[in-house]
């Protein structure tokens, strides 16, 4: 329990596995820069039969814009943040014997061992021992020039300001580092920026979202060229705003037996939920195209599937219809909203993210550091079985999956054709990689769905050169 006067925060991760476990590693390991010297201790567990993990921070009082730091951060690493100090008695019991199931658990700890307590809970949650320590690294907003996702995002070059939107955003004053990653450009160029306006969710308006705004430094002369180039000005208008959304219901409004209607909504991709989040969703609603509108007036119920496995219910209103479909008002409660904003948070801003499959141990780990070289997240696999296993976790988190061909369990023709049969993964750029080339193995790569496939005498620079051409190609539509 904290004393009186503390503030404990949590951050809790489901399906802690893979690429999240080592999100969640990174935000604990962020602790102490987050909060100065008001971090006391932390407590950390992990429960292996869920794949849950938790970390607890321990403030000494702490600061009103604390908790909105800590809220940002950990949407961003893909967590749920709590604040325990204001819950109710009932709820914080229920988060209590959840960290007392954790079997790998360690309580307690001060800052100056904070980074070998992650360590050990981590290790034991199953990530590699061999894995790049992030301890020392300094949270970073990263964002892809490359993505549909930039297209929330607008750059004032007269004043050097750069908007971002999100449901979530860290206190104004904050210092930032921010790095974005350009097309074709082996590294990300990189500023410091400071938060120096934040429009919360309840002041969104058609046209000008929720979201935060930075001040970039101006030594930046190559970051500020390249926002230049790819993110339009305030006045250039909305870039993905539309009246009748792309994407479609998953069914018509159907009837519950208890006489309820219901609405499903599902987002097929992060570019999807992020151009829907600029138009609708920040302003608590959300457009369904139905052959069946209920009337204006109407209460139904909203079940809302994100990207990431993320499932959503609540109550809404039909706020308007049309021959398409139904403009609805949804009424979240506070645990939802927190969900969809920690799922907006990852994707307005994150860094590219890639799969990398191959039985060759070598393989993975050059060819896995030439891509992170070019901004990429990297999550390896030694076999299509491993790795189908990985895209199911991972599913529409994935921006770039490169794979061999000659693989045990599961060789690399059969992986392609099984993620392209499932229909799932349609955003998702799959490049083959093969020792020996020849027009027929070509030919039934790319009947499989398979991109593009690559000789791996290129190297892993120029093999990582192309797979990231080869995503471009594929987000721009071009063959």
């Amino acid at each position: 329990m904290a004393e009186a006067g503390a503030t404990e925060l949590a951050a809790a991760f489901d399906r802690a596995g893979g690429e999240r476990l080592l999100a969640a590693e990174r935000l604990s390991l962020w602790l102490p820069q987050l909060f100065g010297g008001r971090l006391v201790e932390c407590d950390l567990g992990y429960r292996t039969a869920s794949r849950f993990f938790v970390v607890v921070a321990r403030l000494g009082g702490g600061k009103s814009e604390d908790e909105a730091r800590f809220h940002f951060w950990c949407a961003r690493s893909g967590g749920l943040a709590s604040n325990l100090s204001t819950m109710k008695e009932r709820e914080r019991s229920v988060f209590e014997g959840h960290l007392a199931q954790c079997d790998v658990r360690t309580r307690g700890v001060p800052p100056h061992l904070l980074a070998d307590a992650v360590a050990r809970v981590v290790t034991a949650a199953g990530a590699p021992r061999d894995r790049r320590s992030p301890v020392g690294q300094r949270p970073s907003l990263a964002m892809d020039a490359g993505g549909k996702c930039f297209a929330g995002v607008h750059w004032d070059p007269a004043t050097r300001r750069l908007f971002v939107p999100g449901a979530i955003a860290p206190p104004v004053g904050d210092d930032l580092d921010l790095s974005v990653r350009v097309p074709r450009v082996d590294h990300p160029f990189e500023a410091k920026a400071r938060v120096i306006e934040v429009r919360p969710r309840e002041a969104a308006r058609s046209g000008a979202p929720a979201g935060f705004t930075l001040q970039v430094d101006a030594a930046a002369t190559g970051l500020v060229g390249v926002l230049e180039k790819h993110a339009p000005r305030p006045d250039s208008g909305p870039t993905e705003q539309r009246t009748a959304p792309r994407y479609p219901v998953n069914a018509p409004v159907k009837v519950q037996p208890d006489g309820a209607p219901t609405a499903r909504l599902e987002y097929g991709s992060d570019a999807e939920l992020a151009a829907d989040y600029v138009e609708n969703l920040s302003q608590g609603g959300a457009y369904l195209r139905t052959q069946s509108p209920a009337a204006v007036g109407s209460r139904i119920t909203l079940e809302m599937r994100l990207p990431g496995g993320v499932e959503l219910r609540t109550p809404a209103t039909v706020m308007s219809r049309g021959p398409r479909g139904m403009g609805v008002r949804f009424e979240l409660d506070e645990e939802g909203q927190e969900r969809l904003a920690s799922v907006i948070a990852r994707i307005s801003a994150r860094p590219r993210r890639a799969l990398l499959v191959d039985d060759d141990a070598l393989i993975l780990e050059a060819l896995g550091d030439a891509l992170r070289s070019r901004g990429f997240e990297v999550l390896t696999a030694r076999d299509g079985a491993a790795g189908l296993q990985l895209v199911a976790e991972e599913l529409l988190t994935l921006d770039l999956l490169v794979t061999d061909v000659r693989m045990p369990q599961m060789d690399g023709e059969t992986f392609v054709r099984t993620i392209r049969g499932a229909g799932g993964e349609s955003e998702l750029a799959i490049v083959v990689i093969a020792a020996t080339l020849d027009p027929a193995l070509e030919k039934r790569l790319d009947k499989a769905g398979a991109d593009a496939v690559l000789d791996k005498a290129l190297g892993p620079e120029n093999l990582a050169a192309a797979a990231d051409a080869t995503l471009e190609r594929r987000r721009q539509g071009s063959p």
